[in-house]
C-alpha cells in the first residue's frame, strides 16, 4: 500500500487517522501504516500482546480487539494532538463520545498515544490505553 498522497503533515495524517477509527476498521487503520510498522500496547490484557510488527499483524490484531467490544457504540473520537521537538513525533490525547450498555452516552478519555510519522506513513504506534478498564466497559 502506498501512502496517501492526499495528507500533507504527520498532525494531518494524524486527524484522518483518529477520524476513522469510529468505524473501527481494520483496513482503514492499517492503510496509513508503513509496511513494517509497530504498534505497541504497553498495559495490554494479559495473554494479549504489546507488540506486533507489520500491517497484517497490526490489521489482525485491531480486528480481534475491535470485534470484542460490540457493546459500545463509538460516536466520534476528539483527539487532541501535541507536536514535540521531532518533527516525527507526535502525542495524541483521546476522548471518546460513547454509549455504553448500562451507562448511557458519555465522553472519556480513553488513551494517550505516542505515534512517529515518516514519509507519510505511520511507522510507531504507541496505545497508552487501559485496555483492562475498557475490556470492562464492553462486558458490562
Amino acid at each position: 500500500m502506498a501512502a496517501d498522497s492526499s495528507v500533507r503533515s504527520p498532525r494531518e495524517l494524524i486527524e484522518r487517522l483518529f477520524g476513522e477509527l469510529p468505524a473501527r476498521d481494520p483496513d482503514a487503520f492499517v492503510a496509513l501504516l508503513a509496511p513494517d510498522a509497530v504498534f505497541e500496547i504497553p498495559f495490554a490484557i494479559p495473554g494479549h500482546p504489546t507488540h506486533l510488527e507489520g500491517r497484517e499483524a497490526i490489521r489482525e490484531h485491531l480486528a480481534q480487539r475491535w470485534s470484542g467490544l460490540s457493546g459500545i457504540e463509538v460516536h466520534a473520537i476528539h483527539p487532541q494532538v501535541y507536536e514535540t521537538t521531532d518533527p516525527e513525533v507526535l502525542l495524541v490525547e483521546n476522548e471518546v463520545d460513547m454509549t455504553i450498555p448500562g451507562s448511557g452516552r458519555a465522553r472519556r478519555r480513553t488513551s494517550v498515544n505516542v505515534v512517529r510519522v515518516r514519509d507519510g506513513q505511520v511507522v510507531l504506534f504507541r496505545d497508552y490505553m487501559d485496555t483492562a478498564r475498557f475490556a470492562r466497559l464492553a462486558a458490562d
